[in-house]
């Protein structure tokens, strides 16, 4: 059973979004499954520097839409996004420098985070990009 699962709850009927937030979640897997596993200091790294990229990328779509569109809540929305990235910033540079070691917390975090945002923040975007 994966750790973090993209319910139907999740879907927020954007299929570009919906496919990228699905992809997070992959990703979220990968890295929590490499801890179970007891994977490398290094292997662990890749992964989280995949997970970061992604996020950023993910992000980036998120906000051309917004742009696009014209968002209201495109400030209180990208400042989300740029908490989060450098909170993961952060959280490779510890793991790379040895004085953090990635944990269930951590990863706890990932998925909260994400699930939250999807069901709070990107819902209301979708919403929004529907009417257009």
């Amino acid at each position: 059973m994966p750790f973090a699962t993209f319910t139907e709850d999740l879907r927020l009927g954007h299929e570009r979004i919906d496919g990228q937030h699905a992809a997070l979640f992959e990703a979220v897997n990968q890295l929590h499954e490499a801890l179970r596993l007891g994977s490398s200091r290094h292997e662990l790294a890749g992964i989280l520097a995949f997970l970061r990229t992604y996020t950023v990328e993910h992000f980036q779509t998120e906000e051309t839409f917004m742009r696009d569109t014209d968002y209201p809540g495109v400030v209180a929305h990208t400042a989300e996004h740029d908490d989060l990235v450098r909170q993961v910033k952060e959280l490779e540079e510890k793991h790379a420098a040895g004085s953090m070691t990635l944990s269930l917390t951590v990863m706890a975090f990932l998925k909260d985070w994400l699930e939250h945002h999807i069901r709070e923040v990107d819902r209301r975007l979708v919403t929004h990009l529907n009417t257009r």
